[in-house]
């Protein structure tokens, strides 16, 4: 499966951004919203490689970041907490394994 149809597998919607020329994914929630990008801030395409959360109020205004080891730590996060709000907790909350 595509790593495109992971993130829609997990609920998450794609969009693109006009200044950068990319697609993010992003889930939406109650007070905020989270989107997933690579190290550099572009559209995520190897599953291998780290996922960036970066999560915005419902004003637009950055709240934090947080980078995963990958995408099966996004989805493992997601698994484990259905509950909306105790999976924000989980993916703000996360550390990197210790190599």
């Amino acid at each position: 499966m595509s790593l495109q149809k992971e993130f829609e597998a997990l609920g998450c919607w794609s969009a693109p951004t006009e200044e950068e020329h990319i697609s993010v994914y992003g889930l939406d929630f109650d007070n905020c919203y989270i989107i997933f990008t690579d190290l550099d801030g572009k559209t995520p395409v190897d599953a291998k490689a780290p996922v960036v959360a970066a999560c915005y109020d419902d004003r637009d205004a950055f709240m934090w970041g947080k980078e995963l080891k990958d995408f099966a730590a996004l989805k493992a996060l997601r698994a484990a907490h259905a509950d909306d709000n105790d999976f924000i907790s989980a993916v703000e909350n996360y550390t990197l394994p210790k190599e």
